[in-house]
């Protein structure tokens, strides 16, 4: 009967000790990306302020690009219109 005592608490320690290895692995490797993340967030911190004084120029490019695309729109819609017109109607005009 001791030595099955003896054997389950090995068996106890062994697995506790484990476990303990696993939790402390995981906390390192946690710690690390909580280091790397806050890196990153600073890093876009940076990018954020760098890229602020662009976004007035920014807005007129978009705008400007959207009109555009109203215009390109109609280029298209007129020429599908033309094309599919019959044969005879191009030649007359």
């Amino acid at each position: 009967m001791s030595l099955l005592l003896g054997l389950t608490l090995l068996y106890v320690v062994i697995l506790v000790l484990a476990l303990a290895f696993g939790l402390i692995a995981i906390l390192y490797y946690l710690n690390g990306a909580r280091t790397d993340l806050a890196r990153i967030a600073d890093g876009l911190k940076d990018v954020d302020r760098n890229v602020e004084p662009l976004s007035p120029a920014l807005t007129g490019i978009n705008e400007g690009l959207i009109t555009l695309l109203g215009h390109l729109k109609n280029v298209q819609h007129n020429l599908a219109r033309a094309d599919s017109r019959p044969d005879e109607d191009r030649l007359a005009s």
